[in-house]
């Protein structure tokens, strides 16, 4: 009986491995709407080049996107941007919270801003200089890296 349910659990195992797959694509319908107009409203010249919706065993976990001005996005399954890296060119201003746009202004003026990260404590923004400052969800400061 031990046999037959290691078995079973051998073949459970390879089965959700396979479902598992990302999906790598160009068709922008298999975004969610709200991740579809956050690249419109943020980067309207640019198109998709390449999107993967990364599948855990049973749901999809999110989606990475790269554009065809070489930014690349990361989007939760419910289409809300966690990731933007913009490293030839600067994130657009629309994406910085005031707040921050505030401090990186006051502190970081001739720096530009290539990747923003929003995660469920707050932001983190790494800046052209390689430093990267992070900020709680209000956008208030709480500490500096290098």
């Amino acid at each position: 009986m031990k046999k037959l349910w290691t078995m079973f659990a051998c073949m459970l195992l390879m089965v959700s491995v396979a479902c598992a797959r990302d999906k790598v694509t160009q068709d922008a319908s298999q975004l969610p709407v709200e991740a579809r107009e956050m690249i419109k409203r943020h980067f309207p010249n640019a198109t998709i080049s390449y999107l993967s919706v990364d599948n855990n065993v049973f749901v999809i976990k999110g989606y990475d996107v790269r554009l065809s001005n070489g930014t690349e996005l990361e989007f939760d399954n419910k289409g809300q941007w966690t990731d933007v890296e913009c490293k030839p060119h600067a994130v657009p201003a629309s994406l910085i919270p005031a707040a921050i746009q505030k401090y990186l202004g006051q502190y970081h003026r001739d720096q530009r801003v290539v990747e923003i990260k929003h995660k469920r404590r707050g932001y983190e923004v790494k800046l052209a200089n390689g430093l990267e400052v992070e900020f709680d969800n209000q956008g208030n400061f709480r500490r500096l890296d290098d």
